[in-house]
């Protein structure tokens, strides 16, 4: 069994891929990145006391290896040669079509967030109060108001970081076009006025931890969207 586990939601994705992790018994734990075939297929070869194959749980191995694509391949045609490899991979992203097809066999799992998640965060604009607050109320079907509260600081962070000098994880992965339209909508609010924005956010989660917000979450974001 080889299973692949990913998406854009890595919450998800990593709950799912702790409680499989969590059902097996002494696996093996490798990291993905600069793992060469050697290593791989040592313990891939490597047997339990009791003589059955033990399971083999890897993480970033699709995403992080670009520079080492001969180990990558190696791997890959391995586990396509050896049917009864037992094999779980996390990744901490959504991969693109042509990885996810590599494995001939494998079991795709893949954690999603709801398209409308990205038109409000695209919409984030000032003076686009009352789309916002419409596309929020139509997220909350479908996710909480906590995690569609850390995708908006998530996004003011980014639009924060995208002209500064040391890059941020989540702008380090993005591609030239992502990057071209996170820029365009920073340019609108202008600098100062993301700032502000995101100490706004701050204070929020800050009161939020501390039990002191003065109202729930969900009219707080209302509030925040209006004021924007």
């Amino acid at each position: 069994m080889v299973l692949v586990i990913h998406g854009n939601d890595t919450g998800s994705s990593r709950n799912f891929y702790f409680e499989e992790k969590n059902k097996l018994i002494d696996p093996i734990l490798l990291e993905g990145e600069g793992l060469t075939f050697d290593v791989f297929f040592q313990n891939a070869e490597n047997k339990s006391l009791f003589g059955s194959e033990q399971m083999i749980l890897v993480e970033n191995f699709f995403t992080k290896n670009k520079s080492i694509a001969t180990e990558t391949k190696k791997i890959v045609e391995y586990i396509n040669n050896n049917q009864n490899l037992a094999v779980i991979f996390w990744e901490p992203t959504e991969l693109s079509k042509s990885s996810q097809t590599l494995l001939k066999n494998a079991t795709v799992k893949t954690f999603s967030f709801p398209q409308v998640l990205f038109t409000f965060l695209d919409n984030l604009k000032p003076g686009n109060c009352e789309i916002l607050i419409k596309l929020f109320h139509e997220l909350k079907q479908t996710m909480e108001p906590e995690l569609i509260f850390f995708m908006l600081v998530r996004q003011f962070r980014i639009m924060l970081g995208i002209d500064g000098v040391d890059k941020i994880d989540e702008i380090k992965r993005m591609a030239p076009w992502q990057l071209g339209k996170v820029q365009k909508q920073a340019g609108v609010f202008g600098g100062s006025k993301l700032k502000l924005l995101y100490q706004k956010l701050f204070e929020m989660d800050l009161s939020l931890k501390t039990g002191k917000i003065p109202y729930s979450l969900d009219r707080s974001i209302d509030f925040f969207l209006a004021g924007l």
